[in-house]
């Protein structure tokens, strides 16, 4: 079986493949604010330019690693049908033909017949996103000149269905190994045409989004442990399965994973074996795993109430894995019942399979579950209440003196602060750090604000999945000792 990887463009991913793997056999990626838009809105997306990402694929092609270039927006506005969009988007497919990417992934059906036509180099993949489950519809797609088809998720464990594509079908197939996505999600159409105007360069959105399906996503899993074992993923243990049936590779997912958790999925694929945690293998949320969030795409206070944004920023910031645990050589024996039941026309409550395994393999920390499913529906409750669209109103700090060395040391902490957001969170900075020192009452009362407080309210201000390199740096200005102990852990 051969593997393709998500590129996170760390240079170090390439070394790091090159010595501990053998069956990776490309990688994919794309650039940040790509005009395409892709997968993973810019927010979420590892931050890449043209320089960063020629200069990457270079050395992944030295390597002798093919190199997939990811071109599966799912809608163009319409522009691509008027000459100034067209002429933008062949502008960038020529780049990236340029950079010696050898495979593009497409959404669209005119882009893979412009493709052959125009740009008969590159070998073209069919996206997850055209989500094709059956012959049928794998045929439109082979039948117009695709040389590799991704199966939609939701087909994953359809056997019937893969051995029909594999014995119709002269191209290539390859499967979605490690997503977390729910099993026939009503959010799906919705959630690929938002996270592709999400990455897409020069959107009138201007890359922001608030990602209610995610959110809703994830409190169904929470809630319902059962939903996660539902989702099509396959095993390590099961790759020999698909192996079986012709499949040509597995997609081992995710491009926003740092160097060292991308290693894990794939040495776990590669051996076959993995004993821990399954969830961890998973793209849900987990501490330390992940690159931090692009901050700057979400924080637009002309668009969103900032202190909401800040809010579902610090829930994302939790990890799954601590609340649920899925010992992995418990799930042995999980997949036989996929080969011979038929998923697509049953009922899972008639049914109950899955229902069960989750039962007897899914462990939950209940008091870590409960806090979280509060924070996940008070966040829900503020969206259907539209207060995600409340103005923001900030709190007058004219009145707060702080030292010349607290001053100092904010002036310095701003660095981290999106420009958008800078002024805003300079003013929540010394409100908050007024708080903590008890001098908020006003102007007769107030004392100098000191160092220490406005330290402890600028980590306290600062979400969760962002924390790390604020961490590392208050270390080296030598400011961590004024963050409380409790906050640290």
């Amino acid at each position: 079986m051969k593997y393709s990887v998500a590129c996170n463009w760390d240079p170090s991913l390439l070394e790091r493949l090159s010595k501990e793997a053998s069956s990776v056999d490309s990688l994919f990626g794309q650039i940040t604010d790509d005009p395409f838009g892709g997968g993973r809105g810019s927010f979420l997306a590892p931050k890449g330019d043209r320089d960063q990402a020629k200069e990457f694929i270079a050395e992944a092609r030295r390597q002798g690693f093919h190199f997939n270039y990811l071109l599966n927006g799912a809608c163009q506005d319409n522009l691509e049908m008027t000459r100034q969009g067209n002429r933008a988007l062949f502008d960038h497919i020529e780049w990236v033909a340029s950079t010696g990417a050898d495979k593009v992934t497409v959404t669209l059906p005119i882009m893979l017949v412009w493709l052959k036509r125009h740009f008969p180099e590159f070998k073209v993949v069919v996206s997850s996103w055209a989500r094709v489950a059956n012959v049928k519809r794998a045929k439109y797609w082979a039948d117009i000149g695709a040389d590799e088809i991704i199966v939609a998720e939701y087909a994953t464990r359809d056997f019937a269905a893969l051995k029909a594509m594999r014995r119709a079908l002269g191209c290539k197939i390859e499967v979605i190994a490690n997503p977390s996505c729910l099993y026939m999600c009503y959010l799906d159409t919705n959630h690929i045409n938002m996270m592709t105007h999400a990455a897409q360069g020069g959107h009138v959105s201007g890359g922001f989004v608030l990602d209610h399906c995610q959110v809703y996503c994830q409190r169904l899993k929470l809630g319902q442990p059962d939903e996660l074992i539902k989702a099509r993923w396959v095993r390590p243990e099961d790759v020999g399965d698909y192996e079986e049936i012709g499949i040509d590779s597995l997609k081992l997912l995710e491009r926003f994973r740092n160097t060292e958790t991308l290693m894990q999925v794939v040495r776990a694929y590669e051996d076959r074996r993995f004993d821990g945690n399954f969830v961890e293998l998973l793209t849900l949320p987990r501490r330390n795993a992940y690159n931090p969030p692009n901050l700057e795409y979400l924080i637009k206070p002309d668009l969103v109430n900032i202190d909401l944004m800040l809010e579902m920023a610090d829930i994302f910031g939790y990890s799954f894995s601590d609340v649920m645990q899925i010992d992995n050589r418990a799930l042995d024996g999980f997949a036989k019942h996929f080969k011979t039941h038929d998923c697509y026309h049953s009922s899972c409550e008639e049914c109950g399979y899955c229902k069960r395994w989750a039962e007897k393999t899914v462990q939950v920390d209940e008091e870590k579950r409960q806090a979280i499913l509060k924070r996940f529906d008070r966040f829900i409750e503020a969206i259907i209440e539209r207060r995600t669209l409340a103005e923001n109103v900030l709190p007058d700090v004219s009145h707060i003196q702080m030292s010349p060395e607290a001053a100092s040391a904010l002036d310095s902490l701003m660095v981290f602060v999106p420009p958008p957001l800078a002024d805003i969170a300079r003013v929540k900075t010394i409100n908050g750090a007024a708080q903590i020192a008890g001098q908020h009452k006003g102007p007769e009362t107030d004392a100098t604000i000191g160092t220490e407080a406005i330290v402890h309210a600028f980590w306290l201000g600062t979400p969760e999945p962002t924390r790390e390199p604020l961490r590392q740096a208050l270390e080296q200005m030598g400011l961590w000792q004024h963050v409380p102990a409790a906050e640290k852990a």
